[in-house]
């Protein structure tokens, strides 16, 4: 389920048991895996396959031969109709991404 999203403003996509936004539009041949979301306007068609834990949001639109997986995120206004995309780009660690100081967290 899409966690930010009422039971009514989403269903579970028949190929793949993934979850949609009814705000989104995919296809049926597109393959939503039981762990992938998409939700946001995205807008996907042809033989495009989301696994793993990725999401799909925002306008993104991907058609044709596209493959979505790991725990990759597609958001923004993103297009490709063939690929695979399987890297976020962007690496953390948990120590980069919690700042202790900045975030007031810790006591003076």
């Amino acid at each position: 389920m899409i966690t930010n999203l009422r039971a009514d403003e989403q269903h579970e996509h028949p190929n793949g048991k993934g979850y949609v936004a009814n705000t989104a539009r995919v296809e049926p041949s597109v393959y939503i895996g039981p762990y992938a979301v998409v939700y946001g306007q995205a807008e996907l068609s042809g033989r495009v396959r989301v696994e793993g834990t990725s999401q799909v949001s925002g306008h993104a639109k991907l058609s044709g031969d596209v493959l979505v997986c790991g725990n990759k995120w597609i958001d923004g206004n993103f297009r490709a109709d063939h690929g695979v995309y399987r890297v976020n780009e962007k690496h953390e660690s948990k120590a980069q991404r919690l700042r202790p100081a900045e975030d007031g967290l810790l006591s003076s």
